[in-house]
């Protein structure tokens, strides 16, 4: 298309300086005539200049010369190869060369005066010029043509072949949701159609991620679920003679189940609901919590170090303070006795940064996915708990847009790092369900 727009004014600027060039060059054979016939006249007087005129014509060497000589009494034409006097040319001499207006071919010439009565038009046909514009027209009329036909062609092999690659696309896509996690459109092209092909298999990627996060989890909290009702009916079933005894331990055990429950549906109702946003002092929150679980990091003799500085987020204060105490009760329940828990807050340029480290059981023998979340407190069965504490850590921190991360100690014990963005960064809102 855009050639098409280019070749016209090509071709037009073509003529144009084609034109003038052979208008100079007219010009200067005219002014060469009309320099010679006037020494001519001079010298030998009209009719020699007449003989001259005619015997370049009768010989086909005018090249395009064209010449008329009258007699300005009566308009007779004395001689010339001319029908008529130019139109537009006057009947006096013109002193330079000029372009004969209406005349085909083009013609440019002077009138001067011979033997001071006769006036004489000497000029030259630019025939060529013709020939040249329409072959010039011919020229860009078939280029065009087959730039046109090229185009039409080009366009419906572009729209075929989008047609296949949507159709690609939109295969993929019904695959996915199917159930063939594993289908990808793989198209490499760097046209906008590959970069949406490229960002549809990103999303596929995460978005199996997610779906496998959640089947994980699923698996976990139905696995603890099955847990707790197996040990609530051995216990009545086991204890036929004692049923007292029998509902005190199906009870403890329900309560504890019912507790896992709670925190499924804390955590599944947080997913849909919007935040309470604020401006939230971290290291306050971590100060306090600290001061709540003093008590139990007393009577389990564990040190509970504090390091807290400064650190402001956005966020909902209330999950904030159970992400944080989470964090200490679990570091708490896995440290050994005369041991300590490290908790420490900070900020710089990359936001805030809340940490806690302890010297319990690491993860180095679990896997680094969802489920390793809940397999910390498999591994460790004389340890009350639902198992869900670090999986609501982590959704938390997912609804501030947060990273955790989990290392293990050289030395033994476990490290959580919760990595917040700057303050100034919006909290997102809940993802689509």
């Amino acid at each position: 298309m855009a050639l098409l727009a280019i070749l016209p004014g090509t071709a037009g600027l073509f003529l144009i300086t084609t034109r003038d060039q052979m208008m100079r060059s007219a010009e200067n054979e005219v002014n060469a005539d009309v320099a010679a016939l006037t020494r001519l006249t001079d010298v030998d007087g009209v009719v020699t200049a007449i003989e001259v005129l005619e015997d370049r014509g009768v010989r086909g060497a005018s090249g395009g010369l064209a010449y008329l000589l009258v007699d300005p009494e009566n308009g007779a034409t004395l001689a010339g190869n001319m029908e008529h006097w130019p139109r537009s040319i006057p009947r006096t001499p013109t002193g330079k060369p000029i372009v004969a207006a209406g005349e085909s071919p083009v013609l440019i010439g002077q009138v001067m005066l011979l033997d001071g009565h006769f006036l004489l038009f000497t000029g030259r046909r630019i025939e060529g010029f013709a020939t040249l514009r329409d072959q010039t027209i011919q020229v860009v009329g078939g280029v065009t043509v087959i730039i046109l036909a090229g185009g039409l062609i080009f366009a419906f092999l572009s729209i075929h072949g989008a047609e296949k690659r949507i159709a690609a696309i939109e295969a993929t896509l019904a695959a996915f949701s199917q159930g063939r996690r594993s289908v990808r459109i793989d198209d490499r092209r760097r046209d906008p159609l590959g970069r949406v092909s490229a960002r549809v298999d990103a999303l596929l990627d995460l978005v199996r991620e997610k779906l496998r996060h959640h089947e994980l989890i699923a698996e976990q909290i139905a696995h603890e679920l099955r847990g707790p009702v197996a040990k609530a009916a051995t216990a009545i079933q086991g204890r036929p003679d004692d049923p007292v005894q029998a509902f005190l331990l199906a009870r403890g055990t329900i309560d504890g189940l019912l507790q896992m429950i709670d925190g499924v549906l804390f955590i599944t109702g947080m997913r849909i609901r919007d935040l309470k946003v604020e401006r939230v002092p971290l290291h306050e929150v971590a100060s306090e919590i600290a001061e709540l679980f003093g008590e139990v990091a007393e009577s389990k003799e564990i040190e509970l170090e504090r390091s807290l500085h400064p650190a402001f987020i956005m966020g909902e204060r209330a999950l904030i303070e159970r992400l944080t105490a989470n964090l200490v009760d679990n570091a708490l329940k896995y440290s050994p006795p005369g041991s300590s828990v490290r908790l420490r807050v900070r900020a710089d340029a990359d936001g805030a940064l809340l940490e806690i480290s302890d010297k319990g059981q690491g993860l180095a023998n679990f896997p680094e996915t969802p489920g390793m979340l809940l397999a910390r407190g498999q591994a460790t069965h004389e340890v009350a708990g639902t198992g869900l504490g670090l999986a609501l850590v982590l959704r938390i921190a997912e609804r501030h847009d947060a990273q955790v991360h989990f290392a293990d100690r050289e030395r033994g014990g476990l490290t959580v790092a919760v990595r917040f963005a700057p303050e100034s960064a919006e909290t997102p809102p809940p993802p689509a369900t």
